[in-house]
């Protein structure tokens, strides 16, 4: 009866996990060089591969190639972020929440 109980409990608090991780989207820290140097500065490269550039970027998670989980949401701001043509221009996005995937 307590195995049952234990894998029960278990299977539960899987899902209530997968649940909550429904809204969060996947995507790469990427280190696309430094702004003053004609860079981009910090991005996310989303599965599908699209990039957004994000207002700011919590200092924990400003490590090229991380993997993470992260929900945004845009703010309307554009960006160029090179200084010299072709420019690259990203409408900014903000960081409702970030953690690292470790899925």
């Amino acid at each position: 009866m307590r195995k049952f109980l234990l894998g029960a409990v278990t299977l539960t608090l899987l899902a209530v996990s997968c649940k909550k991780d429904k809204d969060y989207t996947r995507a790469t820290v990427i280190d696309s060089g430094d702004i003053t140097a004609d860079g981009c500065g910090w991005l996310l490269r989303l599965e599908d591969g699209k990039l957004e550039k994000p207002e700011y970027v919590p200092g924990n998670f400003l490590h090229n190639n991380l993997k993470v989980k992260v929900k945004f949401h845009s703010t309307g701001v554009l960006d160029t972020c090179r200084s010299t043509p072709p420019y690259d221009f990203f409408e900014q996005v903000a960081i409702d929440d970030i953690k690292r995937d470790i899925d």
